[in-house]
């Protein structure tokens, strides 16, 4: 199975630095488009897909599903409104060539932080969390988790305070759940180090990553992860660069 994971801000390519989170060109969903049909994968999982608030327009999901013969096995606006474009929620949607059924969203804990950004907007935390979908593949019944977590650093925080602690548990308990069967989580975590901050995921090889310490961003090192529990074997890894101000990444693994 290809599995594929991509933040891809509301279809917008970045021309600038990260670090202003505001540096974005033009939508260009065709571009987004044509690169995950390059890919090829069999479960794609997005965040910060674009979904109209008012509901008169078609998700960005559903246009990427329809254009590339995918089945959409879930679309939830996890963050509202987008800082992207006005009119527009940011969503956590999931893509399998395979049949699915049973997307659910896993709202974690809101640390309800706040700061003033230096274009003057005020940003807040919104309530992030996981969807999760189950898929029909070869005869079994796989577990699919896409994730996006608080960029604790654009507000001069960082993830493994005593204060956030509730959120940590709450991941921790999600994929534990989860890691008896065959699971495949792709999330933009906002943070560079997955097992310093869920040390008991990785314990006794429950989950293992498909890359380590690539950067998935330009400039800000490695944010997004691809973990699988022990039911699969990595065959191997690829963070494809893009016009983007994330990269797309991609496993290969086998059923065990």
């Amino acid at each position: 199975m290809r599995f594929a994971c991509w933040n891809m801000a509301g279809g917008h390519t970045f021309n600038q630095s990260l670090e202003d989170g505001i540096s974005y060109e033009k939508e260009n969903l065709s571009y987004f488009i044509g690169e995950l049909k390059k890919v090829n994968a069999d479960i794609i999982v997005l965040q910060e897909s674009h979904t109209p608030i008012d509901g008169r327009e078609k998700s960005q999901a559903e246009l990427i599903a329809t254009e590339l013969g995918y089945n959409l096995a879930g679309n939830h606006i996890y963050q509202n409104p987008s800082h992207i474009k006005t009119g527009n929620g940011l969503s956590l949607a999931i893509l399998s060539k395979y049949p699915t059924s049973g997307s659910v969203f896993h709202e974690v804990p809101n640390p309800h932080l706040t700061i003033v950004r230096p274009n003057g907007d005020t940003w807040k935390t919104y309530d992030v969390g996981f969807l999760t979908c189950t898929v029909d593949y070869q005869k079994t019944t796989i577990n699919i988790v896409d994730g996006h977590m608080v960029p604790f650093h654009y507000f001069k925080r960082d993830f493994m305070e005593d204060d956030f602690s509730p959120i940590r548990k709450s991941i921790t308990d999600l994929f534990l759940s989860l890691g008896e069967k065959s699971t495949i989580i792709g999330c933009d975590f906002n943070y560079n180090d997955v097992p310093k901050l869920l040390p008991q995921v990785f314990e006794n090889a429950l989950y293992r990553e498909a890359f380590v310490g690539i950067e998935t961003t330009p400039g800000r090192g490695q944010q997004d992860h691809v973990l699988f529990s022990h039911a699969w074997k990595l065959i191997k890894s690829e963070v494809r660069k893009a016009s983007a101000d994330h990269f797309i990444c991609i496993a290969d693994i086998e059923l065990m």
